[in-house]
């Protein structure tokens, strides 16, 4: 089975951080946290998360910014906003943008714990994570060596990966170059598989 689920709780108000870090940790989660939406998002760009919480009101960094950041980035990690200024408006936007949850404070434990739980996948038992892991490096593989497979990856994304019976998160993975996702989910890549993905990352084709 895999290990427990990363997650990283990102508000400046303290008692909002060890509350969820308390709560998510006796759910089995691993916890870190960040007081500070700047230090959060280069936090949750830089570490393997599958999930980041986050406010949406923070003194030095907007949490919509964030959100926006990491859908451009790291698009297979999943996010759950929290908040105290909560709007139609803002709850519409952070849908379209791709948020698994969005709730309002004060909330409960059952409610964060919820949102966890359906923000994440279910874990998977080990032959089908062996089976999709097999299929990423075949398409990592045959975009390495297969010039017009690659350029067509990269300039038009998941959407050339219809044809693989990959999930939602291996899609974005390799369509947005998450080499660290891969690389955790699927073990150690070839030289070659390293390469493509780190042009993925240089072309910024969003």
């Amino acid at each position: 089975m895999s290990s427990a689920h990363r997650v990283l709780i990102v508000d400046d108000e303290p008692l909002v951080t060890r509350s969820c870090k308390r709560i998510l940790t006796d759910a089995g989660y691993e916890v870190d946290t960040s007081e500070s939406g700047r230090e959060g998002v280069d936090r949750a760009l830089e570490g393997n998360f599958d999930l980041v919480v986050t406010d949406l009101k923070m003194p030095d960094f907007d949490g919509m910014e964030l959100v926006r950041t990491l859908r451009n980035r790291r698009p297979a990690t999943a996010v759950v906003v929290i908040t105290g200024y909560g709007t139609v408006r803002s709850a519409v936007e952070a849908t379209k943008m791709g948020v698994a949850e969005y709730i309002e404070k004060p909330f409960t434990p059952e409610q964060i714990t919820e949102a966890a739980n359906r923000a994440l996948p279910a874990e998977q038992e080990e032959p089908t994570i062996r089976v999709e892991a097999g299929l990423v490096k075949e398409v990592l593989r045959r975009a390495s060596q297969d010039q017009s497979f690659g350029r067509a990856l990269l300039r038009q994304g998941s959407r050339v990966l219809s044809g693989y019976a990959l999930s939602s998160q291996a899609k974005a993975a390799i369509a947005s170059g998450d080499i660290a996702w891969i690389e955790r989910e699927c073990g150690e890549l070839s030289v070659e598989d390293r390469a493509w993905l780190r042009r993925r990352l240089e072309a910024e084709i969003w």
